[in-house]
């Protein structure tokens, strides 16, 4: 196990409307898309959110299913870098033409060729914007591994069998899982620290399997009390015999 570049974190501080000028597509692909592909995931979705939603990407619409515990279709990343979760509304000038409200907005850097893009509802929606967007490079994700991304204000620790992987807050860190044949079980524990007791704490334990055509990303937040830690899995199947 090697650790791995920090989490590529991009809060979104801005939102607009957007002309018309786009094009339709009926929805993306769960493989790579032709080029740079990005994929979706989301620990939540705030009430009143359109899902499928409606993704913006070099001009092109795309109606993508937001799931919860899966990562989404993939979508191109344009030559700008920027992809945008939009909704569509009339033109207040003229109702019967249409704008686009942003409703996040992610920079996708250009060395990144496959990013997962993490929605985050805001606890507080700033405009129109509902969501902050955090990009994760997954050149070095492949079949068996396990992804962490940790959200919080404090470190996590995740064991499995004698192997500890540690993850500062706001980071993210992958456990390179063995070259694997033949699905391995392996026993599992999830520790966070406790910033007023100052010691590492469980948070779950059990026993998982590794795949070698399954890849799992854990995100981890604050739960609603103090020392709390809130865990959401998201499956991402292994595409094209890679990723």
């Amino acid at each position: 196990m090697t650790m791995t570049k920090a989490l590529c974190c991009i809060g979104i501080l801005f939102s607009g409307v957007l002309p018309v000028a786009a094009e339709a597509d009926a929805g993306g692909d769960s493989r790579r898309a032709p080029g740079r592909s990005a994929w979706f995931a989301c620990t939540s979705i705030p009430d009143g959110i359109e899902n499928p939603a409606k993704v913006m990407s070099g001009g092109k619409i795309t109606e993508l299913e937001l799931p919860k515990y899966m990562t989404s279709d993939a979508v191109r990343i344009p030559d700008d870098g920027v992809i945008r979760v939009v909704r569509e509304v009339p033109d207040p000038e003229d109702p019967a033409k249409r704008k686009y409200l942003v409703l996040a907005e992610a920079k996708i850097p250009e060395g990144f060729r496959d990013v997962l893009i993490i929605l985050v509802p805001l606890a507080k929606p700033e405009g129109d914007l509902i969501f902050a967007t955090k990009v994760q490079d997954l050149a070095n994700f492949k079949g068996g591994d396990r992804l962490f991304i940790n959200l919080s204000d404090t470190g996590v620790r995740v064991k499995f069998g004698d192997t500890k992987v540690v993850v500062a807050p706001r980071q993210a860190n992958i456990y390179e899982a063995p070259v694997l044949a033949r699905p391995v079980n392996m026993p599992v524990m999830y520790e966070f620290y406790h910033p007023e007791e100052k010691k590492w704490k469980i948070l779950s334990a059990s026993t998982i399997v590794l795949r070698p055509t399954r890849r799992e990303i854990n995100i981890f937040n604050e739960g609603s009390r103090l020392g709390k830690i809130k865990k959401h899995k998201i499956l991402f199947p292994v595409q094209d015999g890679r990723r």
